[in-house]
């Protein structure tokens, strides 16, 4: 076991016998392992003033933000230039002292890791040759560091922020000399020193290590270059890989050096083309988590905005990526309109034990919902959207009973544009169910709107000669759909007039069978319906299936699912006939349908129902099932027509319904 954690108290023996307490001290390896989720603060406490950047006066609630949502690092950048004196010995005002400690004391009284800087003080990376801008900086961080010497060792200090301007030579010194100046003062405290120019990646491995062991270096990085600081171009698979290349430079001179890195800002513009942006992000964290860098996103309230201050909102697509992703995330592959309305979403699984997969979706003004629920190993699902002339984004959870959930990053899909078209009734009016629809009167509208096919052209001529659906003239009046490919689709205006159970029958022709198909009306889905065999595309045979539809005028979608051919004459809607009901008593629903060969029980108790008893008219039980569904069915070839009684037992209830089976 590991006694020398960081709280605990090491009891050392000196020679004369006296036993003495004192901490174990926090190293960079420790607090890097530690900072996990980081975020800067960014455009707040930098500018000449704080609040002149557009973003409000930092609160304390930020911090309660933060730690909700899992952040344990906050990078607060500081310009100290106006609120110091510009002549010796260069006192730091009271009041601006005051505001930032009671900024850092937020982040650190709950227990986060926060690292305070100075951050565009300009005047000493532009005048470093002058001795008077020397002293000022150096007298800078002796007042940080004698002011915060009792501070959490989790705050940390980082000398200066990008030091572009400085060569090389004047960054190594400037970095030895105020290390040695925080020394005096702070014998333990970690420290962040970054290369020359940008403090980029190059710049940290060339960079002079300074004679110190309580080090962390830093990079920042917003590549591809251009792609994330100027919005232009796309983030793929190159620009993943040059990422990581990069990476692997900076953990080789990390472990070389026995030095932790802190990533301090990364991050891509809002005028990123939105799933490369995601992209970009994700793969920040994931390189970060496989390296063993702390990620710290920038967060300025503006174009790199993270978090809506003012609001206490979130945009949710960064900060879940921020927070709830790794590398054992799923990894979505892609998102497409397959056809129409369907959108269909691929993805890998990145760890094989989730217990299960969700699919969130939003749309561009609203907040994820879960649209689906999924076994642990799936990895694909179609859905159909509506309205049109949306933009949707969807993203994959790996779901976990016992521990965090892991998130994909989201990515968007616009669904086809279709403002120029109108539906129009072939027939003038609904087709009314109960009732015949015809398969060639599907609405007219277009391609992609209200039919799809796979060429453009009515091969065969017949009935609709300028619509591209086939139609085959038995000769006899009858019109046939014809050459169906799976994927297809056809699209009718239907009027249900009465809500309840439909048996449908369906003529179809094929010389082979087993080709499948399904309907779709409202939001009610039949299930897939196999067709016969006939041995002509010419001979129907109807294939009979059933419905609980809801009323009103709605959009039936006639879906074809798969081969073998099969040509399509009609569905037939027949009311179902309710050989038994009784609904609300007590609580209980008890409904009860005939439909052709079958009963169908429709079961809504209010304890769990342990049998189903079926008696013939002398008393007889013809029939027991066992703790049913509250949904099934039965075949009634083995009764014979007449009067019957159905008695339903649940919990210390008894319900008794005579039905009439045909």
């Amino acid at each position: 076991m590991d006694i020398f954690k960081k709280t605990a108290k090491i009891l050392i023996f000196f020679l004369i016998g006296i036993p003495v307490f004192v901490s174990a001290q926090l190293s960079p390896q420790e607090a890097i392992s530690q900072m996990t989720k980081g975020i800067n603060l960014g455009n707040t406490l930098e500018p000449p003033y704080e609040g002149e950047w557009g973003n409000p006066s930092t609160q304390e609630y930020f911090f309660d933000m933060y730690k909700n949502e899992g952040f344990n690092c906050i990078r607060i950048p500081v310009r100290w230039d106006k609120h110091m004196a510009t002549t010796t010995p260069f006192g730091i005002n009271e009041t601006w002292f005051k505001r930032v400690e009671q900024i850092l004391d937020w982040g650190l009284a709950r227990g986060m890791y926060i690292v305070v800087n100075s951050h565009h003080d300009d005047w000493i990376k532009n005048n470093y040759t002058n001795p008077l801008m020397r002293e000022r900086f150096d007298s800078l961080w002796s007042q940080i560091a004698i002011r915060f010497k009792d501070k959490s060792e989790k705050l940390i200090f980082e000398v200066l922020n990008e030091p572009h301007g400085l060569t090389k030579p004047q960054n190594d010194d400037m970095h030895q000399r105020i290390i040695s100046i925080i020394r005096k003062t702070n014998p333990t405290r970690l420290i962040i020193f970054q290369g020359h120019n940008w403090g980029g990646s190059d710049e940290l491995i060339t960079a002079a290590i300074p004679n110190d062991k309580y080090l962390i270096g830093s990079f920042h990085s917003y590549d591809p270059w251009p792609f994330g600081l100027e919005g232009t171009g796309t983030f793929g698979t190159t620009d993943y890989n040059n990422l990581k290349a990069k990476f692997q430079k900076v953990k080789d001179w990390s472990v070389k050096n026995n030095i932790p890195v802190f990533l301090g800002e990364f991050g891509g513009t809002s005028k990123c083309e939105y799933n490369s942006r995601m992209k970009q992000y994700k793969a920040y964290i994931e390189l970060s988590h496989t390296f063993g860098f702390t990620p710290c996103a920038w967060d300025d309230g503006g174009e790199f905005r993270i978090m809506n201050r003012a609001a206490k909102t979130w945009i949710d697509d960064l900060k879940d990526i921020l927070v709830n992703s790794s590398v054992a995330s799923p990894k979505i592959s892609s998102l497409v309109v397959v056809q129409d309305t369907i959108v269909k979403l691929t993805w890998a699984n990145m760890a094989t034990n989730y217990d299960s997969i969700f699919i969130e979706r939003r749309t561009l003004n609203s907040t994820f919902q879960r649209v689906a629920a999924l076994k642990g190993n799936t990895t694909t699902f179609s859905e159909h959207k509506i309205p049109r002339n949306s933009e949707y984004i969807y993203r994959v959870i790996g779901h976990y009973i016992s521990s965090p959930d892991l998130y994909s990053y989201p990515q968007k899909v616009m669904l086809p544009q279709y403002v120029n078209l109108v539906r129009k009734l072939y027939t003038g009016q609904p087709i009314g169910i109960p009732g015949k629809v015809e398969a060639e009167n599907f609405d007219m509208g277009g391609e992609g709107f209200t039919y799809h096919d796979s060429d453009s052209k009515n091969i065969s001529g017949a009935y609709r000669p300028n619509e591209a659906i086939d139609i085959y003239d038995t000769g006899s009046g009858i019109y046939l759909v014809a050459d169906n490919y799976p994927g297809e689709w056809l699209e009718y205006t239907v009027n249900v007039t009465e809500k309840g159970l439909y048996n449908i029958t369906a003529a179809t022709a094929a010389f082979a069978g087993g080709g499948k198909f399904s309907i779709k009306i409202g939001a009610v889905e039949s299930e897939t319906i196999s067709t016969p065999t006939t041995y002509s595309w010419y001979n129907t045979k109807t294939v009979g299936f059933s419905m609980n539809l809801e009323a009103g005028t709605q959009i039936m979608r006639l879906k074809i699912i798969d081969k073998p051919l099969f040509n399509i004459d009609y569905l037939e809607f027949k009311k179902g006939i309710t050989v038994g009901i009784d609904q609300n008593i007590a609580g209980n629903r008890l409904n009860i349908f005939q439909n052709q060969q079958e009963l169908i029980f429709d079961l809504g108790m209010n304890q769990p129902v342990e049998t189903v008893k079926i008696y013939d008219i002398l008393g007889s039980v013809i029939r027991t099932i066992q703790k049913p569904d509250p949904n099934f069915r039965i075949s009634t070839l083995e009764f014979r027509p007449g009067i019957y009684v159905v008695q339903v037992n649940s919990g210390n209830q008894k319900i008794n319904k005579k039905i009439i089976i045909y």
